[in-house]
């Protein structure tokens, strides 16, 4: 008799162990189905945030919010809808001034029609921004490239390219964010700048090299402007 029961609590042990192995097996499926649909989802959503972006920068170029400051402020508005909560900063510089209200004239309905497309900005919004400054950098970095050409020789030292890019750029604008972003990526480009140096830091080196030369570029706009009479 006690040899019959221990067969039968063998069996069921058996019939326990194969249970638990198909409910283990039916969990690992569903997860990987779960997971499946979770990288397509991202995957649409990706897609669909990449492809408006690159249509919507086709229509407007805010080179401003290319400062680190500037897209940091951007960034706790975005914050701020999502939480529907009012933004406030103490320290406004004419970029960031200028960042939010362009947020509340373009940007705003811009989100609002992605939305309307399928894309919820809550939770979204450091994937939102770091998406839209990527494509605007990439387009700025293009924009620049055309207009003031591959201007760099191999021959040329750190100072010498950043001397040429004063002698190109427009004299009021030198110092704007767009120009600094392309500037500070077509020198880290041509391997004059190590990879991790910051735009502060250009503009740092720039603002020295430009009073050190200040006299030479006096000379220089004095004969461009001179050889455009005729």
């Amino acid at each position: 008799m006690l040899k019959a029961m221990k067969q039968k609590l063998d069996q069921k042990r058996v019939l326990w162990a194969e249970g638990t192995a198909q409910r283990i097996e039916e969990y690992a499926e569903k997860e990987r189905q779960e997971s499946i649909r979770k990288m397509k989802r991202e995957e649409e959503t990706n897609h669909l945030l990449h492809q408006e972006i690159e249509k919507y920068l086709h229509t407007i170029h805010p080179s401003f919010l290319l400062n680190p400051d500037v897209a940091r402020a951007l960034h706790n508005r975005l914050l701020a809808r999502s939480e529907e909560k009012f933004s406030f900063s103490l320290h406004v510089t004419s970029e960031i001034r200028l960042a939010l209200d362009f947020y509340q004239s373009d940007l705003s309905i811009f989100i609002r029609l992605l939305e309307k497309k399928g894309f919820q900005l809550k939770g979204n919004e450091e994937r939102f921004l770091t998406a839209l400054l990527n494509k605007l950098s990439e387009n700025n970095y293009r924009f620049y490239l055309e207009r003031y050409g591959d201007f760099v020789n191999n021959a040329d030292t750190l100072e010498d390219a950043v001397c040429k890019y004063l002698e190109k750029a427009e004299n009021k604008k030198k110092y704007e964010s767009g120009r600094f972003d392309f500037l500070t990526k077509y020198l880290i480009n041509k391997e004059l700048l190590a990879p991790d140096c910051t735009k502060k830091q250009v503009k740092k080196l720039v603002k020295s090299l430009e009073k050190k030369h200040a006299e030479d570029y006096k000379v220089t706009r004095l004969e461009k402007r001179m050889g455009e009479i005729g």
